[in-house]
């Protein structure tokens, strides 16, 4: 029952702080009669409703007979949702398993990303609700997924379906005598742009507007999301045409960046007001193939609006002069107790930190490139990264800690102030990137950046806050780190937070936003 059996889950079911070994006996003695599980993907009350004979043949626990006929190439379920049968005929590698196929799939298919039945969709269920490169699907389903209200596979609402949940929705909010507003946004993960469309969400409801979402597909900040006004996700199944035909007339959209222009068009082309938000670069539209649903965004009748200068420049073959608004900043809460820990613990050597989802495109090959330049020159210098890594990053960053750079990697962290004032300089090495907002939250706690002038939409808005340098100047980019870092001081920093505060006003930014949405009504209605 080893190849099985998942002490830790097994603990977390039974509330009791077994050892491995007591875990096992206390399955084998009592978890079995009690209903308890063994593994996610097995269940003990299930199997034994399935196979109501499954102790004939002397088996003491459920999963004990679901092992011995499944190493006699019988097919036993271990659970509603995987079905062997359909395992060996979808995957013509595995074709060959006979009764080992469910077996298979709880050892090793449900981390490969398998999928395990019909009524399991792996790959809706991670786009859907997963971060970047997790796995273990059905896992986090049954542990998670379910009491959350995350559907194992698309559930299609038609137009009529989808616009009555809208009408359900928006009478749930008339109490509140405020206006509803749609925020669209492509998903929930914890990002630059999701944070952003929570940030204009609290802004507006501020304003007396009623948020409701629509997300192209949900992710970790879902609950957050959910928080605020109800929530839709497109993925899901539902009718984008039948969830704005829902809304009452003359309801605003907000559009929050260009990978959302596919669901601007059905609401645009419904009538709805909307105002697109690009925040991506222009090499990055055209690379994810977003250029065409902008346009067609735009020709139902969307506002597109450039978040930098730059932005608009390069779109302006593309979609004519566009209106730029550059986007304020919300700083997110962080307790005084996270400023004080990370002081505690940093150490004398200066510290130096990158931000953001770690993949080719945020340059974390590069940032390891100077992390490990800087360690040469300033052997005490300790270097950190705030955000998940992709299976690539995650490779370079295990060789280099194995090479002795001293790396820290806490992921996604809501203290990320504390993280950045805890710092010396800020490293920006993307070789594409919007902004980055999480350049400007560092120098609002007073920490500077250098940056490589590569595809960054923040060049030419950065003067006192940081120093750009030409990628044919790489050999130089560490002496400058080093450079910045021993320059900072309490005074440089006071400096660097006022000007942010100056740069940054996020109420200017929904006023302008607003004003943008208010206008383009009052020429509709005239």
């Amino acid at each position: 029952m080893d190849s099985i059996f998942d002490s830790s889950y097994y603990r977390l079911q039974s509330g009791l702080d077994f050892d491995d070994a007591q875990a096992v006996l206390h399955f084998q003695t009592q978890g079995d009669a009690l209903g308890l599980d063994p593994n996610a993907c097995f269940s003990t009350v299930w199997y034994k409703n399935r196979y109501p004979k499954w102790s004939r043949r002397g088996a003491q626990t459920a999963v004990e007979d679901f092992l011995r006929r499944s190493e006699k190439g019988e097919d036993r379920q271990p659970h509603p949702l995987i079905d062997p049968a359909f395992y060996r005929a979808t995957y013509p590698d595995l074709a060959d398993l006979g009764g080992r196929a469910a077996l298979h799939f709880i050892a090793l298919g449900d981390d490969e990303g398998r999928r395990p039945s019909a009524g399991f969709d792996t790959d809706f269920y991670q786009r859907c609700y997963l971060r970047p490169g997790q796995n273990g699907a059905l896992r986090h389903y049954v542990t998670a997924g379910k009491a959350l209200g995350h559907l194992p596979r698309p559930l299609p609402r038609n137009r009529a379906q989808s616009a009555l949940a809208m009408r359900q929705a928006i009478t749930a909010l008339r109490t509140t005598g405020m206006r509803p507003i749609l925020l669209v946004c492509h998903d929930a993960q914890a990002a630059g742009v999701p944070i952003l469309t929570l940030d204009l969400a609290r802004a507006l409801r501020a304003r007396s507007y009623a948020p409701i979402f629509l997300l192209g597909n949900a992710g970790p900040l879902t609950a957050r999301f959910q928080e605020l006004g109800p929530v839709f996700v497109q993925s899901e199944g539902w009718d984008t045409t039948g969830l704005a035909e829902g809304l009452p007339k003359g309801t605003r959209a907000l559009i929050n960046t260009g990978a959302a222009a596919g669901m601007a068009v059905p609401l645009a082309k419904f009538g709805l007001e909307c105002l697109l938000l690009i925040h991506e670069m222009p090499d990055y539209l055209r690379e994810q193939s977003f250029l065409q649903p902008l346009r067609a965004a735009r020709d139902a009748g969307a506002r597109l609006v450039a978040s930098m200068p730059l932005m608009a420049k390069a779109l302006e073959p593309e979609f004519g002069a566009l209106n730029v608004v550059t986007p304020g900043i919300v700083l997110p809460p962080t307790p005084l107790a996270a400023f004080v820990q990370r002081r505690k613990s940093r150490g004398h050597g200066p510290v130096f930190i990158g931000a953001g989802y770690a993949d080719r495109r945020k340059g974390f090959d590069r940032f390891i490139e100077a992390a490990e330049a800087i360690a040469g020159q300033s052997p005490r210098a300790r270097f950190v990264w705030l955000g998940a890594l992709d299976a690539w990053a995650q490779s370079l960053a295990d060789a280099a800690k194995v090479r002795g750079l001293n790396l820290t990697l806490p992921g996604f962290v809501d203290d990320s102030l504390a993280w950045y004032r805890g710092a010396d300089v800020y490293l920006l090495t993307s070789r594409q990137d919007p902004g980055p907002t999480t350049v400007i939250h560092a120098a609002a706690v007073g920490t500077p950046f250098v940056g490589y002038a590569a595809d960054i939409g923040l060049i030419g808005l950065t003067e006192g806050i940081g120093q750009f340098l030409p990628v044919a100047q790489q050999a130089n980019f560490a002496a400058l780190a080093l450079d910045m870092a021993a320059g900072v001081t309490a005074a440089s920093r006071r400096r660097l937070r006022r000007l942010i505060r100056q740069k940054t006003d996020f109420a200017r930014y929904v006023d302008t936003l607003d004003k943008l949405l208010t206008a383009s009504l009052t020429t509709a209605a005239t």
